[in-house]
Formats: C-alpha cells, sequence, structure tokens
C-alpha cells in the first residue's frame, strides 16, 4: 500500500466529506480518519479533534492544491 499523507484536518466531518468528493471526482482517492462514528455519530471522549483528509504520496502536491483553493482558512 502506497503512503499515505494528510492533506488537512477539518473541524468537522460535512466539510471533510465534500471536500473527499472533491478530490474523489478529480480523481484522487483520499480517506477520512476521525475518532467520531460517523456523519451522524458524536465524537468520543468529549475532546473534538477534527477530521483528517490523507491523499497517497504521489497525489498529496494535486490534492492540497484543491483543497486549499477552496477551504483556505476553515
Amino acid at each position: 500500500m502506497e503512503k499515505m499523507v494528510l492533506i488537512k484536518n477539518f473541524p468537522n466531518r460535512a466539510f471533510a466529506e465534500q471536500a473527499k468528493e472533491i478530490l474523489e471526482r478529480n480523481e484522487i482517492p483520499c480517506l477520512l480518519n476521525s475518532p467520531d462514528v460517523g456523519i451522524l455519530g458524536t465524537a468520543t471522549g468529549g475532546l473534538m479533534q477534527g477530521v483528517n483528509l490523507y491523499v497517497s504520496a504521489a497525489q498529496a502536491e494535486k490534492a492540497a492544491h484543491l483543497v486549499d483553493a477552496l477551504y483556505n482558512g476553515i
């Protein structure tokens, strides 16, 4: 499996899911990782850590450019 790198930490799953859809439409496979239990779940442990968006190292530059253009400041 190719090395995955963190592109962005989003404050909530809604933004992360939107970014994931945009990357996938641009043929950039990605995955989300967070301590919550899904779009309708709540964070565990009472501490919000956000949702991390990961892509392959080979796609990192292109993905970062797309995500930064759309979600800079979030």
